[in-house]
């Protein structure tokens, strides 16, 4: 199989000749241009010849000028619709053309994409997250121009031929834990808008990346997707077996991305194993639940990719 072949066979539930495995990390790139931060994905992707291509997307959404808290309702009021030529959207979409016509149309790409409420409080600070409370019908105004503006990227992904959209949503994580929400804060910051924005990618692989620790599943059971992404071993998470009894769709982990920078060969090895061995070999990707550390060994990363070919 090719690598898109292969990709798709996954997701799809087809056999495969061996899962997919991919690894993505952030470079620290949201001052580069579109031609600086395509070299460093094709530099990634060509050193570790990676199944897919999970494209990092770190020009974050515009805060308005003049907001540095979320104190007052006049922060979330000069939130607006935004055109696709703002400079996120638009360097981004030259970064994606760029790898396009690098690899060509056998390896499979995923976009990277955040939360509606994610978009604000990622980006303004989670510790302003409380304000949002105080605020209601400004936030969900807020929150509105923000989900129409990321469905009308959606599209241009779309246009562009790009294969899949990884969502990263934190509406999982319970309140107590870091960058964690109540369910009411869930139901009526989150789940709405993150809804809308997966609606509007289908067509595309929707990638669901459940993200945080000690995660409450069922919060996300009726959200749309093809892919569940979950760090699955870290504590309070679910297992692979466990996700196995969750979804009945393709599920994508396996991989410690805490400590896989420390690891020793047969460590990572017993790690694989043991993934396929809960997961199976068919809709399954392996890769990290998250993103790796930046100072991961390259003698680590090569086994990984190595040793998956075997399994």
């Amino acid at each position: 199989m090719n690598k898109r072949e292969r990709f798709f066979a996954a997701v799809n539930g087809g056999p495969v000749d061996r899962p997919p495995v991919t690894a993505w990390v952030h470079f620290l790139s949201d001052h580069l241009d579109a031609g600086r931060t395509a070299d460093l994905h094709l530099e990634f992707m060509r050193a570790y010849d990676w199944d897919i291509l999970k494209v990092m997307n770190d020009y974050r959404y515009p805060v308005p000028e003049g907001v540095d808290t979320l104190e007052d309702a006049s922060s979330f009021k000069a939130y607006k619709k935004l055109s696709m030529d703002e400079p996120c959207f638009a360097i981004q979409l030259d970064c994606l053309s760029r790898l396009r016509s690098a690899l060509g149309a056998d390896t499979p790409m995923l976009e990277t994409g955040f939360e509606p409420y994610q978009q604000i409080v990622r980006n303004v600070g989670f510790d302003q997250a409380d304000n949002l409370l105080g605020h209601k019908s400004a936030v969900l105004d807020a929150l509105e121009v923000i989900t129409e503006t990321t469905c009308d990227y959606i599209r241009e992904l779309k246009a562009q031929g790009v294969e899949g959209f990884f969502l990263s949503i934190n509406g999982a994580i319970p309140a107590g834990q870091p960058r964690g929400v109540t369910a009411e804060q869930h139901e009526y910051f989150q789940k709405p808008f993150t809804q809308k924005v997966l609606r509007a990618a289908e067509g595309m692989v929707r990638v669901l990346h459940v993200h945080g620790n000690n995660l409450e599943m069922d919060r996300v059971a009726d959200y749309p997707y093809e892919v569940m992404s979950v760090s699955d071993r870290l504590s309070g998470n679910p297992s692979l077996s466990e996700l196995r009894k969750f979804t009945d769709r393709c599920i994508m982990g396996g991989l410690d991305e805490t400590h896989i920078q420390e690891r020793c060969l047969p460590e990572l090895a017993k790690e694989m194993d043991d993934a396929i061995a809960q997961a199976g070999r068919e809709k399954f990707i392996l890769a990290p639940g998250c993103t790796i550390p930046s100072f991961s060994p390259q003698r680590n990363l090569e086994y990984v990719r190595e040793y998956s070919k075997t399994l």
